[in-house]
């Protein structure tokens, strides 16, 4: 979701206005649960994919980035991770969710995290905890955030296949540290 969220940044404007497909809205596990047809603001749409996690969210942003294709979406997000020097990653989907080819690294996602907090928009989204948008309330996934005070961010995950996930960025006399952890067992052995 961190390069979906960069790519809506870098290639849309947070105030286009999206119109949600039905095959958007279909995606499950964590949603906002979008409706086919409804309007929301792209702002919106990162924001739920970066704090609430939401796959929906990522999904809509990928149709509309992708001018209607997904598939165009995911080549976009591959050419931009070969710009960024991510070598040991592909992706196959712009959500996350466990799907055979879609892999990375601790050192790429440290690296692509590091690209993304660069981008004003979303070092302020993935530092907050919970927010409203678009008339939902959001609530992020990421503990750390209310418990270790010089976190800013950025992004956990979790699926079957990868495990609790994590790349965080905390920040103190003036140095910013990223840290990754992939495939942890359990949330809170993922959060210690």
């Amino acid at each position: 979701k961190l390069m979906t969220a960069l790519l809506a940044i870098e290639r849309g404007d947070v105030d286009d206005v999206v119109t949600v497909t039905r095959r958007a809205a279909g995606v499950g596990e964590s949603t906002i649960f979008l409706r086919p047809g409804e309007r929301i603001a792209l702002g919106d749409l990162i924001r739920g994919a970066l704090i609430q996690s939401a796959n929906d969210a990522a999904a809509a942003i990928a149709v509309h980035i992708g001018k209607g294709s997904v598939t165009r979406f995911v080549a976009l997000m591959n050419a931009r991770a070969r710009q960024l020097g991510l070598t040991d990653t592909h992706f196959v989907n712009p959500d996350g969710l466990d799907a055979p080819g879609h892999v990375s690294s601790a050192r790429d996602v440290t690296k692509l995290a590091r690209v993304a907090m660069n981008k004003p928009f979303i070092r302020s989204t993935v530092r907050l905890v919970e927010t409203t948008a678009a008339g939902r309330q959001l609530r992020t996934w990421n503990d750390l955030l209310s418990t270790f005070p010089s976190l800013i961010g950025v992004k956990t995950g979790h699926t079957n296949d990868a495990g609790w996930s994590q790349v965080a960025a905390a920040r103190g006399s003036g140095v910013t540290i990223y840290a990754t952890l992939l495939g942890g067992e359990t949330r809170a052995g993922r959060n210690a």
